[in-house]
């Protein structure tokens, strides 16, 4: 399996060493930064972040348990893989929670939510047109989010966040472009529907950009299925000759 090197990581805040580590790697996570199937050590993450290896150890069974990495027993703990069946298990989900949470925000009719969500879609336009792949994806999980917590369901909102966390490495096979190609037309439909105080379509609209990135993503994932299968089998073929 090829290396991956770790995602820049942010200068540590004032926290607690502890959740300063999980809320980093949290946020990375939720942005795609993470490649299916990277091995994460605790050597390699504790000198990525200055620290020991015991909050290390702390922060990864928190991934663990929440099913953002994986740790099978004698190996390093790892980025689950990417395969259809994941998608297929997550986007119902995603589907029906977004939808419900863009439903609650737009029906609490705040005035300035339409203006700060159409601030954050005219910047991710800008970071599409220079190719900043993480900064545009960043961009991206503050539009989300902040429509979902306008909502006023914390655990509605935690829920969210918790298939991001599970999802992230799948948006890491499409960061280079496809999805800022879907992302705005729709955006700019939830920011309508904000306006209209139409809250059906704006939950029609977040549905519909998960769905069309979804599509993206489900090609990546038989594409990147079927080029290790070809070098597998051209392995083989050498190995015969």
């Amino acid at each position: 399996m090829k290396k991956s090197p770790l995602p820049k990581l942010r200068m540590k805040r004032q926290l607690s060493e502890l959740e300063h580590i999980y809320g980093e790697l949290k946020h990375l996570f939720t942005i795609g930064e993470f490649v299916p199937g990277q091995r994460l050590t605790l050597p390699l993450l504790a000198e990525a972040f200055g620290t020991s290896q015991m909050p290390i150890r702390e922060v990864v069974n928190r991934l663990v348990v929440a099913r953002a990495l994986e740790s099978p027993p004698r190996r390093s703990p790892s980025v689950p893989e990417a395969t259809v069946e994941k998608l297929d298990s997550l986007l119902p989900l995603r589907l029906l929670l977004e939808g419900e949470a863009t439903r609650l925000a737009v029906s609490d009719g705040r005035e300035s939510l339409a203006s700060e969500l159409e601030a954050i879609n005219a910047r991710m336009d800008v970071e599409a047109e220079t190719g900043d792949s993480k900064k545009y994806l960043e961009l991206n999980q503050r539009f989300h989010f902040t429509l979902y917590r306008q909502s006023k369901n914390d655990e509605l909102v935690d829920m969210i966040e918790l298939l991001w966390m599970r999802y992230g490495p799948l948006m890491n096979l499409v960061r280079s472009g496809v999805l800022s190609i879907t992302g705005h037309g729709h955006h700019s439909t939830v920011v309508e529907g904000i306006r209209a105080k139409n809250p059906e379509m704006a939950a029609e609209a977040i549905r519909s950009d998960l769905s069309d990135a979804a599509v993206a993503i489900r090609t990546a994932i038989k594409d990147t299925h079927r080029s290790a299968a070809n070098t597998d089998h051209a392995k083989r073929g050498r190995r015969r000759s």
